[in-house]
């Protein structure tokens, strides 16, 4: 992956995946776990287990989002580009795709905008919150895990755009950042 950064940054980038890394291993062993534990509960001993689908549910926002910021950042999440299979020219791939990362950094600030938006409304209704059902968590921990995973996807899209007009079109930076001909 080809992300030029300074080098100040960088660590913080670095400490940063390290520790969504653990996070998300750990959290998706603890689901896989509870899945298992669920299993074995309801077919073997006819059983349940009370309002695991509630910390569960919480648990898989904040891998989802996380996730969604690690595929930010090693520039492995969805992208619908055929366009660029079509496109022989280095230096209108580098445009085009610096084109857009911008638009989807722009989308990242409004989404980023709107995750503060949800997370401030829960903050200001404290101690009011709303809570599940049957354990009484907190909306307020997955709609963090949503904020922290929108404001990490553009902070990494943003950095992609940065290292991209920094180093400009060059052999390296294709074969990282541009898809492969088909």
């Amino acid at each position: 992956m080809h992300l030029n950064i300074p080098q100040p940054l960088n660590r913080l980038v670095n400490f940063l995946i390290e520790i969504k890394s653990y996070i998300l291993a750990a959290a998706s062993l603890v689901m896989a776990f509870v899945f298992f534990l669920v299993v074995i509960l309801r077919y073997l001993f006819e059983a349940d287990l009370f309002a695991y689908e509630e910390w569960v549910l919480m648990i898989a926002f904040w891998v989802y989002f996380l996730g969604g910021a690690m595929g930010s950042y090693h520039n492995t999440h969805v992208k619908a580009d055929f366009l660029l299979s079509l496109i022989d020219n280095i230096k209108t791939k580098w445009i085009v795709v610096n084109c857009t990362i911008f638009i989807e950094a722009l989308v990242g600030l409004v989404l980023c905008y709107w995750g503060w938006l949800m997370l401030d409304e829960e903050i200001s209704a404290y101690p009011n919150w709303q809570r599940t059902t049957g354990l009484d968590l907190p909306f307020f921990i997955p709609k963090l895990g949503i904020f922290l995973g929108f404001i990490l996807m553009t902070f990494y899209t943003s950095l992609h755009l940065y290292s991209g007009l920094r180093d400009g079109p060059t052999k390296e930076w294709e074969s990282d950042e541009a898809p492969p001909h088909i």
